[in-house]
């Protein structure tokens, strides 16, 4: 490994700590910077933002998680996989609410950054049936629905947002 990439590997994970530690808002890059051991100057060679680590950081773990969840995926149809990987994907935004709201404020109108890894999970939605481009892009339109309703919501649940995704996705089914 180069030691540009060591360097850079070094800030996102101490970004990543500061922010589940801390909070999005309460973490400066100065502190990334301190926890990475690398000059301030040196965070901003890598990462433009603290946003752009935010959203590199949550990528990684997004990507992770899908990983997991497909360990223990054993549905055939596309709308049981959705609402077998978002138990995991509302799971981890649940509990990482703060900055899972930031990330969303900060990528609706920079959505090209996720738009590979959104195609690659609408396929793998597909894995078992024909894909369809529409269903799937409706079925995402109704889990991401469901995701903002959960993060705006401080009293919902993995189960609540799950039944609610469920109810959506009965409609779209019909």
């Amino acid at each position: 490994m180069k030691k540009r990439e060591i360097t850079y590997n070094k800030i996102l994970s101490a970004s990543w700590q500061l922010f589940q530690d801390n909070g999005f808002e309460n973490t400066t890059t100065r502190q990334i910077a301190q926890a990475a051991n690398v000059a301030t100057g040196t965070v901003f060679s890598h990462f433009p933002t603290k946003l752009d680590m935010l959203k590199v950081a949550m990528h990684n773990q997004i990507d992770e998680l899908i990983n997991e969840a497909k360990a223990t995926d054993e549905q055939h149809s596309a709308s049981l996989k959705l609402r077998h990987y978002a138990k995991y994907l509302f799971a981890f935004y649940l509990s990482n609410r703060d900055f899972s709201k930031e990330l969303l404020c900060g990528i609706i109108w920079h959505s090209e950054f996720f738009t590979g890894q959104l195609n690659l999970f609408k396929h793998l939605l597909f894995s078992e049936q024909e894909y369809n481009e529409l269903k799937a892009t409706v079925m995402m339109d109704c889990y991401f629905m469901t995701l903002l309703e959960g993060l705006s919501n401080e009293h919902s649940s993995v189960d609540q947002m799950l039944h609610s995704l469920s109810q959506k996705l009965k409609l779209v089914s019909q």
